[in-house]
């Protein structure tokens, strides 16, 4: 992770665990639109994992989400890996002036919550992975309503965010947040790839800090013909550990030696990468020379399907560092391919 970078000229320097960011939004628009909206429709938080849904939260922390997997609206995670891309919902359709803010944006936008703390509420110290500059994903902030007694702590450093400003903070350290005032704390939360034009919403001085050599920017899409597609269907074992979308892996904390059987389909609408038993899917998306990040992540975790050799490369980076591993492809050529 980003958190020593050395600057030339200048001794080594830690990057700010959160920072402020340009511009400010209107304070007032975003509590009308926030009223608007029923409060009955908000659902606790809930993660997903490779093994489904967890158990809702036990405190008040609500989600009403503006941007989904598929625009789900029962979905109220950051999202990961699957079949769909991000989509607005419907919520989004009713608050305009929260969709312009998304749209402002000069990144591809992943998911858009609203997120409520209620009264007397918290949740505990805890890490969001992945993450980060070094992870190629971004989570900003924009508050909507609070009061003095709703803290963050990130890394130490306790934080009142105020509505109407706009943040940056690098949640993959350790945090926690808690509610003892008389009033909800409401924020708009985005999570966004990383781009050069993202970086005009930080202050310079910050970006000082930041070693851009380490940053994991998003590449784009390469678009394959279908007969391009045909090509890169095959079969082969991934280590299980890679399966673990958020966790450890290829390293002495790895607890799953196991491999698990995949697939690789051709769909009318891509290439999908298919558990054997589960029947899961995934959406490729290929950013050049056989290379496939994974519908719903970052580059943090991608696949080289190399046809020459017959092999398949699992590749998981943080910044500029690289571990991977290799698997032999056990078919190859039109397995899995499906007209349409």
């Amino acid at each position: 992770m980003i958190d020593d970078t050395s600057v030339p000229g200048n001794a080594t320097i830690r990057t700010p665990a959160a920072v402020r960011l340009t511009p400010a939004f209107d304070a007032e628009r975003l509590r009308a639109e926030f009223d608007m909206l029923t409060r009955d429709t908000w659902r606790r938080q809930q993660t997903y994992s490779v093994d489904g849904a967890s158990e809702e939260y036990s405190a008040d922390w609500r989600v009403l989400p503006l941007r989904s997997p598929g625009g789900d609206e029962r979905r109220t995670d950051a999202g990961g890996p699957g079949p769909l891309p991000f989509r607005d919902t419907r919520w989004l359709g009713r608050t305009p002036y929260l969709a312009e803010i998304i749209a402002s944006l000069p990144t591809g936008v992943r998911s858009a919550r609203l997120m409520s703390l209620g009264v007397g509420a918290a949740v505990e110290t805890h890490r969001d992975t992945p993450l980060g500059f070094a992870k190629g994903m971004v989570r900003l902030h924009v508050p909507i309503t609070t009061n003095d007694n709703a803290v963050l702590v990130l890394d130490g450093e306790t934080h009142r965010w105020q509505p109407g400003t706009f943040w940056y903070g690098d949640f993959s350290r350790p945090h926690s947040i808690a509610n003892t005032g008389g009033s909800d704390r409401v924020h708009l939360v985005i999570d966004c790839a990383v781009s050069l034009r993202l970086f005009e919403v930080f202050p310079p001085d910050f970006l000082d800090t930041v070693d851009i050599a380490d940053v994991l920017f998003e590449r784009p899409e390469i678009t394959l013909r279908r007969a391009e597609r045909a090509t890169f269907c095959c079969r082969f074992a991934m280590p299980a550990e890679f399966r673990h979308w958020s966790g450890e892996a290829f390293n002495e904390r790895a607890t799953d030696p196991t491999d698990v059987e995949f697939a690789v389909f051709d769909r009318p609408d891509g290439l999908v990468l298919t558990e054997g038993a589960a029947h899961e899917e995934t959406a490729l998306i290929h950013v050049g020379g056989g290379e496939f990040r994974l519908q719903g992540w970052t580059e943090e975790r991608t696949l080289h399907l190399d046809r020459a050799s017959k092999t398949v490369r699992f590749i998981i980076r943080d910044g500029s560092a690289q571990l991977w591993t290799e698997r032999p492809i056990q078919s190859s050529g039109h397995v899995g391919s499906v007209a349409g």
